[in-house]
Order: structure tokens, then C-alpha cells, then sequence
């Protein structure tokens, strides 16, 4: 209770914070109490959610310390983890901003250099951008909304084209955090509804979905290779996040959880009742050996890594690792094949 005080503390701090130096120092206690909340045993998707709260309270923040007394005319969201609340140590920030129609092209390239000055401070204060590039100082990621309603629509009108199926995916993620004006889920309800209109748009993102980009190594390659690194995200947490998202899309959920998305499929029949609750078990399970294993090196300052070695795990954990990599492999397989047989999806 004392730890979780104090994370409401530190969140009350960043969001009062009037200058960097505050908002830094602000953020620091907040990694300390979310890391003494994992020490006292605290379920890893509460603290993930403290941690993902933290992270766009900082955007926020930074946003309007950037913007000073200014009306800049723009609304921030962030995606991914952060947005759904299932941050990791190291986690990253995924950023995008709605402009009002009303501004200009001049002042839209002022925005750019705005958001860009947005992330080297949060970078300050150790928050650091998305390494897939997906950044509001980026014209892509900072749009007029009148361009983004017309976008979302392309995108999912034709998905293989200009990287439809990824920016549907971080449209799907996205939720305002600064500058409201027309409601947090503004871009995600968008994105709902367009996919419901376009089959293609759910076709292409189960395909993401199921495509296989990461496997743990088998128990002859450890024996060949005598490598057992893994990257547990890639091979585990991404395609039950995956899974998850074009569920919610196929099934009209605006659910931002991956957990509450796979429960909403679930509902809707979109999955497996049985597949829907071995997903959530495997993403719960995965969680908590991230915020283990990721946690020690998060608080020392140094880099993050989600390449494991598996024996540098516990035996409990390793083969947990492997009954999720196994189950999801074969809901995986399940769904391929039913998208290849029918109109799935």
C-alpha cells in the first residue's frame, strides 16, 4: 500500500512538473516505486500498468513543457505496450499527434521540431523514442486529423500498400494522452471502424499475425549450436499481441488490453473460448518472466535486452518458456490454416 502511494505521488509529480528538471527527478522515483512494488510481490500487470501510466503521464507532460504558452493546435497519443498498458523495463515510446486542420504547412513543420524537442527530453529523462521509427517529429506519425480519417481508410482499404497493416496495428494501439479534443480513442475508434468495413484489412493483419519471425531453439540446436539465446519478445509476446489486436478488430473491440481483447474474442466467437484463455495464461505467464529477468539490469541504467539465455533461467521458467512457445504455436497454426480454408478472419 506504502509503494502504491507512492507511485500515485510521483505521477501527481509529473504532471505538476514545470520544468525538466523536475519532471526527471519526478520519473526516477517512479521507476523506484514501481520496482518496490515488483519487490513486494505485486501481480507484474499491475505493475506494468503503473510503469505504462508513468510513461504517458511523462509524454504528456513533456508535450506541454515543450509547448509552454502556447496553443500549438495538436493532440498527442501514444501505442504499443505504454498505450495498453503493458509496459516492460526498457520499454520504449511510441508517439503520434494529431494536428487541427486549421494550421498551416509553416506551422506544421514548427510542430515537427516541437515533438522532436518532446523526445529529447523525455530521452533526458530515460524514456527513450521507438527504435522502429514510430515518433510524432516524424511526418508520417504527425498528421492533420482530416489526413489521418482519410488515411486509416486507405489503410485499411488496402493493407499491403504504403504499410498499411503496420499502421493499422499502431492506430489499433493508440490512445490520446495530451491535447484532447475530440477524446482519447479518437484515432482507435477510427481504426475499428474502418477495419469493419474492410475484410482485407483483417485478412492481412491475421496473416501478420501468424507469420512466424522468431522460434526458440530447439533441443537439437542447442546441442549443434550450444546457443540458447532467445528474443522472448519476438518469438512469444508479439504474436499473442498480435493475435489479440486483429481479434479485437474482427470482433468491433475497442479494448485496449491484451488481455481484455483476447476475452472480448473470446465473447464475440471470434476465437476459441478455450484458444482465447490459453492466450491469456501464456501472455500472463510471459509478463512476469520479462519483469524478472528485465527488471535488475532497467534499474542500474544499463541496456535493456529481450535476447534471453534460457539456461540463465530457473528450470520452472524455462519450461514455462517453452509450453507458452508450444501452445502459441499451435493456436498460430490453427488460425493460418482456418485463414487459408475459409473467409477467417
Amino acid at each position: 500500500m506504502d509503494s502504491e502511494r507512492r507511485i500515485a505521488a510521483t505521477i501527481g509529480a509529473i504532471d505538476s512538473a514545470i520544468d525538466e528538471k523536475q519532471l526527471s527527478a519526478a520519473v526516477l522515483r517512479a521507476r523506484e516505486a514501481v520496482a518496490a512494488e515488483l519487490a513486494a510481490h505485486t501481480p507484474t500487470l499491475t505493475v506494468a500498468a503503473a510503469w505504462s501510466e508513468v510513461m504517458q503521464r511523462s509524454v504528456a507532460t513533456a508535450a506541454r513543457l515543450i509547448a509552454g504558452a502556447q496553443r500549438p493546435g495538436w493532440t498527442w497519443f501514444v501505442s504499443g505496450s505504454v498505450a495498453r498498458g503493458e509496459a516492460s523495463p526498457g520499454s520504449d515510446v511510441e508517439t503520434l499527434v494529431a494536428v487541427d486542420d486549421g494550421v498551416d504547412d509553416d506551422g506544421k513543420t514548427t510542430l515537427l521540431a516541437s515533438a522532436a524537442e518532446v523526445h529529447a527530453l523525455l530521452e533526458r529523462c530515460e524514456l527513450r523514442p521507438d527504435t522502429n521509427g514510430v515518433l510524432a517529429s516524424r511526418g508520417r506519425f504527425c498528421r492533420r486529423r482530416a489526413n489521418w480519417v482519410e488515411r486509416i481508410e486507405r489503410w485499411c482499404d488496402k493493407p499491403a500498400e504504403d504499410r498499411g497493416v503496420v499502421m493499422t496495428g499502431v492506430l489499433a494501439d493508440a490512445t490520446g494522452v495530451h491535447g484532447l479534443t475530440h477524446g482519447e480513442d479518437e484515432l482507435r475508434t477510427l481504426t475499428v471502424g474502418a477495419a469493419r468495413h474492410h475484410p482485407a484489412a483483417r485478412r492481412a493483419m491475421l496473416q501478420d499475425a501468424t507469420a512466424v519471425r522468431a522460434a526458440l531453439p530447439s533441443r537439437l540446436r542447442l546441442l549443434a549450436t550450444q546457443d540458447d539465446r532467445v528474443d522472448l519478445k519476438l518469438a512469444a509476446v508479439d504474436p499473442i499481441v498480435k493475435i489479440a489486436r486483429w481479434a479485437a478488430l474482427s470482433a468491433g473491440s475497442t479494448a485496449l488490453s491484451t488481455l481484455d481483447r483476447l476475452s472480448d474474442a473470446g465473447t464475440a466467437q471470434v476465437l476459441d473460448i478455450d484458444d482465447a484463455s490459453t492466450l491469456r495464461d501464456c501472455f500472463l505467464s510471459l509478463t512476469r518472466i520479462r519483469w524478472r529477468t528485465h527488471a535488475g539490469a532497467w534499474m542500474t541504467g544499463e541496456p535493456v535486452s529481450e535476447r534471453l539465455s534460457l539456461s540463465a533461467l530457473a528450470p520452472a521458467e524455462r519450461a514455462a518458456i517453452r509450453t507458452v512457445a508450444r501452445e502459441v504455436g499451435g493456436i498460430r497454426r490453427k488460425l493460418a490454416y482456418l485463414a487459408s480454408t475459409s473467409s477467417f478472419g
